[in-house]
């Protein structure tokens, strides 16, 4: 048994856990040169990466003074009862088992009185261990299926299965102190419990009150807010997307405005683009003209793709331009961020396999310092 993995009934004092591991002391021993106590094995381990071939020595981990620790270092026999007397609870108390004894007897305990404990199987024939309170009933290593998850299993193991593994076992809600289902039993707290305190629905606009489940329907009747939050809530939805639909409304109107700005200056230059022979006098079309000659229900939505086929006015064509070269910083964006994310994925692997490659390289140079040191201590033994 693992004494650092049991578990205390009452927390330990603080002066009686190791500085080291940070547990009660197992077999505490005391450095001679400046009483400080430590755990045999903890102190053994902190020395261990310094080889002395005239036993464990090395620094105190509390104060740094030099010790050594001897083969037959001394141990405090008072403070060894006290650990002895230190109540913990049974190692197989996972399995069931409620008993709470002292440390000095647990070993006792498991091998002689726990009856979670595993022993072999009184059945003829048979090898599987058995717990120690099943033996008088005889082998019990036959198949059975459980009732409710008709899940197949040895008999030995029916117990422990309905206790803690079966997803349709019945367990107790500590709030409402209900039976429910185990596999319902995390919606069963979150959401349908009736003992959990809700908000009232009204509590965006104001509402404090918090009740039970069962008595929260009962508020949401007499209370304002809760009738007004329904209404609100749509209204707010409703306002939502007219601020988007908005939105997109100014920002066609903005291409739109540019578009008409460009046409205007096209227009209104002092050689128009659109005379068919360059002898001609100038005679630039006004633009009170232009704006007259335009349709009065102007489409403001977004011109064809150039697949419908000629452009209907320059100012179509203009705005599909736009909207094109638009599409492809749009694309161009995209694509700069997937390569970016893609340099930073590899540029992380290649450090973890660089960091990989350094700690292996360190531990291969400290084997070889261990070796060489051994080596070393031998050769001058020989001498």
């Amino acid at each position: 048994i693992d004494m650092r993995s049991l578990e205390y009934a009452l927390p330990p004092d603080e002066n009686l856990m190791c500085p080291i591991c940070r547990c009660p002391y197992v077999d505490p021993v005391v450095l001679a040169e400046c009483d400080h106590c430590f755990c045999r094995d903890c102190i053994r381990q902190s020395w261990a990466s310094t080889y002395n071939p005239m036993g464990p020595r090395g620094d105190c981990p509390t104060c740094r003074t030099p010790a050594k620790l001897g083969l037959r270092s001394s141990t405090n026999r008072i403070l060894t009862n006290i650990l002895d007397d230190l109540l913990v609870q049974c190692p197989k108390s996972e399995d069931g088992c409620t008993a709470v004894v002292k440390r000095g007897e647990v070993l006792t305990h498991i091998n002689i009185y726990c009856g979670y404990a595993l022993q072999e199987c009184t059945g003829d024939d048979c090898e599987l261990p058995i717990r120690r309170k099943e033996a008088p009933r005889g082998c019990q290593h036959y198949g059975v299926s459980c009732i409710d998850c008709h899940e197949s299993m040895y008999k030995s193991n029916l117990e422990l299965h309905w206790r803690s593994m079966c997803p349709d076992r019945r367990v107790r809600c500590d709030l409402c102190k209900g039976d429910v289902f185990y596999r319902e039993l995390d919606v069963h707290s979150k959401e349908t419990c009736p003992a959990i305190s809700i908000p009232c629905p009204g509590a965006g606009l104001g509402c404090t009150s918090r009740s039970k489940r069962s008595l929260a329907e009962v508020h949401a009747k007499s209370c304002t807010f809760a009738k007004l939050a329904p209404v609100i809530a749509a209204q707010s939805q409703r306002m939502d997307e007219h601020e988007a639909a908005q939105r997109v409304m100014g920002k066609k109107l903005e291409v739109l405005e540019t578009g008409f700005a460009a046409m205007e200056q096209i227009f209104a230059g002092p050689e128009s683009g659109f005379q068919p022979n360059n002898r001609m006098t100038a005679n630039p079309l006004p633009v009170r003209s232009f704006h007259e000659a335009l349709p009065t229900e102007f489409d403001t939505a977004f011109p064809p793709p150039a697949a419908n086929g000629p452009y209907t006015s320059p100012l179509h064509h203009l705005l599909s331009m736009h909207e094109s070269l638009r599409d492809e910083m749009s694309r161009m964006s995209s694509a700069l961020s997937e390569l970016d994310g893609r340099h930073s994925m590899a540029t992380l692997n290649e450090n973890l396999r660089t960091r990989e490659e350094i700690s292996y390289l360190g531990a291969q140079v400290a084997g070889l310092s261990r070796q060489v040191h051994w080596l070393t201590s031998a050769q001058l033994q020989r001498q």
